[in-house]
């Protein structure tokens, strides 16, 4: 019974000491994933439906084009918890933020929320002070939303600049697709939807010095736009925010369908040039 019970402190103490010296080098390990507070990292949000294919082309693209590296994705359950996947390190110059949605059909309200938790991490965890904003299609619509109604700068990183791509801020008015799918998204994506309507009110809150830069595709003609988000509905987004501040660019290619937008090489520059500069 003696030795059973000696037995048993012994390796009780050998936990106590094991978990003192590994203390020391979870620190060492958390602080080295901490970016360096000079480091602009570039978050892309997927839209309705969207996965990590969804920019996974365009990402490897830059990366090819030495314009920057897919160093973290963050991802989110169906009930909000997130998730982080890799690091950023202070040694990776323009890193890009992968954010992705397991409920891809979910409302612009739970997308919004999930976007502050997601953000608020990216604070704490990585000491991100600073952003710039990729959203394809309703990942656009969420991006908006998030900017017009988050505003305390010391729980969250600040934005800079936000692009949208073929993002339907005027609704999408085809009814065919509202018919062949489903999720609580599609009620925000009706023409004069609730969630449509309050991004308009909310203009005013748009942080006014983020600029903007709207993508839109017309493969035709402006009233079909890229096949499925018309010229005007992708370009509606100039009425949310300040003029000085938005810029628009069509691209007219029977390539710019709406989820071949985001595989197009020209849209890759356009995006490098406004975020970084990059010729």
């Amino acid at each position: 019974m003696k030795r059973k019970y000696s037995i048993g402190i012994f390796f009780i103490l050998i936990l106590i000491i094991g978990l003192f010296i590994s203390r020391p080098k979870l620190i060492d390990e958390r602080s080295h994933v901490a970016a360096s507070p000079a480091i602009v990292p570039t978050l892309f949000l997927h839209g309705y439906k969207g996965s990590e294919r969804s920019f996974s082309t365009m990402l490897e693209r830059m990366d090819q084009q030495q314009w920057g590296t897919k160093t973290l994705v963050c991802f989110v359950n169906k009930k909000g918890r997130v998730s982080f996947k890799g690091s950023i390190t202070e040694n990776v110059e323009n890193p890009f933020i992968q954010v992705i949605f397991e409920n891809n059909r979910a409302k612009l309200s739970d997308q919004t929320k999930w976007l502050q938790e997601v953000m608020k991490q990216l604070k704490d965890r990585y000491h991100i002070q600073e952003i710039n904003l990729v959203g394809h299609s309703m990942g656009g619509l969420a991006l908006t939303n998030y900017l017009q109604t988050t505003v305390d700068e010391d729980l969250y990183p600040k934005a800079l600049k936000l692009v949208t791509i073929g993002s339907p801020f005027g609704g999408i008015d085809r009814e065919d697709y509202f018919n062949v799918n489903y999720g609580d998204a599609l009620i925000d994506l009706h023409p004069n939807s609730a969630a449509l309507q309050q991004l308009l009110k909310n203009k005013s809150a748009f942080p006014s010095d983020v600029s903007v830069l709207s993508i839109a595709g017309v493969m035709n003609n402006p009233l079909a736009g890229d096949g499925l988000v018309s010229l005007e509905s992708a370009l509606f987004n100039q009425y949310l925010v300040n003029r000085d501040q938005y810029t628009e660019n069509v691209i007219t290619d029977l390539a710019a369908t709406h989820s071949g937008l985001h595989e197009m090489e020209s849209v890759d520059q356009l995006i490098a040039e406004f975020l970084w500069g990059n010729k």
